[in-house]
């Protein structure tokens, strides 16, 4: 259900990206419209990433996974720069860190997501082998705290995000009873927490 007037929301809201986006999903087989609660197909990969942790090969998706982080460290650090940077920073992450949209590794080919199954896939990542959760929950622990966050608040902002309460801003539609009822797991709060302490790292360096 719409709570906001559609012109308002395809003016605003649903922006070219975000149709290209539902396009690709649907015609990679996938729902077009995807929410937190969304435990289905994530599209087609370019690796034949395992849907167990017990495998005995896994995809490196770590050069791939890094370039990504720190090409979207540069368009964080440009936005802080420009005036009305914050406010920038916060359209982007609405925009591009929602579930299917661009930032959301699940639903990119080159790293693991879910298979037609909807079984969870697994990649090596610096030497440990991870789900896809992992890494779009680790992704958005960084670029947060690229952006000046708090991590405490991050992880609000993902539990929020997770019940379907940011929906009026990132569909412009209230939450069904199924997202209502989700709650983001303790390990995607832990991969936020590891994206932090990636940049910790890196600004060491």
């Amino acid at each position: 259900m719409n709570i906001l007037p559609k012109k308002l929301i395809n003016k605003y809201i649903i922006t070219d990206a975000k149709r290209r986006m539902a396009d690709w999903r649907e015609l990679n087989g996938c729902s077009r419209a995807v929410d937190a609660a969304y435990n289905g197909y994530t599209g087609v990969k370019i690796y034949r990433f395992p849907t167990s942790d017990s495998a005995r090969f896994y995809p490196d998706v770590t050069k791939d996974f890094d370039k990504m982080k720190f090409n979207l460290l540069k368009d964080i650090e440009k936005a802080k720069r420009e005036p009305f940077g914050r406010l920038k920073i916060i359209k982007m992450f609405l925009n591009n860190f929602s579930t299917g949209e661009i930032w959301d590794t699940k639903f990119i080919a080159e790293f693991p997501g879910r298979d037609k199954f909807g079984r969870v896939q697994f990649a090596r990542y610096n030497g440990k082998i991870v789900a896809g959760n992992f890494l779009s929950n680790n992704i958005y622990g960084f670029l947060c705290a690229a952006a000046g966050i708090p991590e405490s608040v991050s992880k609000f902002i993902a539990r929020v995000y997770s019940k379907g309460f940011m929906e009026p801003l990132i569909s412009g539609k209230l939450p069904d009873k199924t997202l209502l009822s989700f709650n983001d797991p303790i390990a995607d709060q832990l991969a936020i927490s590891s994206g932090y302490s990636d940049f910790r790292k890196l600004k060491k360096k």
